[in-house]
């Protein structure tokens, strides 16, 4: 599997100006870009833009994305387009489907829920440069769909589905708000935490998720008052990175398996719906019988900032997030784990003993 080359740092998207110089550039973006940031864009690609579309859809829903697909590729001639995605999650998880030429209706559907590995299907390359400090979508292999109609979440996901490039330029967050800030950092914390408590964790993901959580658990607090402040949000765009990078070899695990109702059902942000069920999850793995060195993780992790459940908590209360007591012991949530425990999600939390 290739890994996108990534570019990260405040002055990064100037790298535009040096990326595939022979094609011409589709862009796909939210509508809430500065004017700035735009003119930087611009600057770069000079007369290398061929198309514009403005994103404002939300979380991508499946009727939508088809007819996106359908409509784009009636404009696009592959062997001279690149697709650059500047957004959110939902804005890049889109473009990671947008940049494949379906070859007939349902093209989308026929490659939900299986590893998109055929070398063969047609393409353009895809650039991923995020607007907020959260999903890691840039670097991981995976992008979310959903149909709401069905109130159901489906994976878009394998190799052939990863970015070419991630610039991940800190300026592109200025103008995001507090609570699109908020929710995106606590997204990335869902992500490195879930990455720790995971089967599949190794030392490399455990280095990258532990310094992504402790960034976040240090900078979130300080940005509420400082939006405009570059290097706090250069530090969230950096630790939101080493989460999708961690991730994207992890997989998440019992947190967003969990999360994934109150998406479907309410159209919750991800970190919200994540925010919900951390304490939780994490007290279920104290519960549990796993290793030691995993909760020594944990602790590395955020030990600093709550050392316990019900400190975290308190700690997302005290942010404005709705969150399920730890301690507390509910049937009807208690039916839910035992529902997920055996999903893929389910499989990678680390606290269940999946031979049981």
């Amino acid at each position: 599997m290739h890994k996108p080359s990534i570019y990260f740092g405040v002055g990064s998207l100037h790298e535009l100006e040096g990326l595939y110089p022979d094609r011409g550039f589709h862009i796909l973006r939210i509508p809430e870009i500065s004017i700035e940031g735009m003119s930087k864009i611009r600057t770069s690609l000079q007369d290398r833009i061929i198309s514009e579309v403005s994103y404002h859809k939300g979380m991508p829903d499946i009727r939508y994305v088809h007819e996106l697909q359908d409509d784009f590729w009636r404009h696009v001639e592959c062997e001279s387009s690149v697709l650059l995605a500047i957004g959110g999650g939902s804005v890049m998880d889109v473009a990671k489907v947008l940049r494949f030429r379906p070859d007939g209706y349902g093209w989308l559907s026929k490659h939900l829920d299986i590893s998109v590995e055929d070398q063969n299907l047609i393409k353009i390359p895809l650039l991923l440069a995020p607007t907020t400090a959260g999903t890691g979508s840039e670097v991981t292999p995976t992008a979310t769909i959903w149909d709401f109609e069905n109130q159901r979440k489906h994976s878009f996901f394998g190799p052939q589905v990863l970015a070419n490039v991630a610039i991940v330029d800190p300026y592109l967050c200025l103008g995001a708000s507090w609570l699109i800030s908020r929710d995106s950092a606590i997204d990335a914390l869902s992500h490195a935490l879930e990455a720790i408590w995971n089967r599949n964790r190794s030392e490399e993901t455990n280095a990258l998720a532990i310094f992504a959580a402790k960034t976040i658990c240090h900078s979130l607090p300080l940005l509420k008052d400082n939006l405009e402040n570059p290097e706090i949000r250069e530090q969230l765009s950096g630790a939101a990175l080493s989460a999708g990078l961690a991730m994207a070899k992890t997989q998440t695990a019992l947190a967003h398996a969990l999360s994934y109702t109150e998406t479907a059902s309410s159209q919750k942000s991800h970190g919200q719906a994540c925010a919900y069920w951390l304490p939780y999850v994490w007290q279920l793995l104290i519960q549990s019988k796993c290793e030691e060195d995993i909760l020594a993780s944990i602790d590395q992790a955020v030990g600093k900032y709550f050392p316990d459940p019900t400190k975290m908590y308190q700690w997302l209360v005290n942010l404005g997030f709705l969150v399920f007591p730890p301690l507390e012991r509910d049937k009807t949530v208690e039916k839910r784990v035992s529902m997920v425990r055996l999903s893929a999600r389910g499989r990678n939390f680390a606290g269940f003993d999946i031979n049981d």
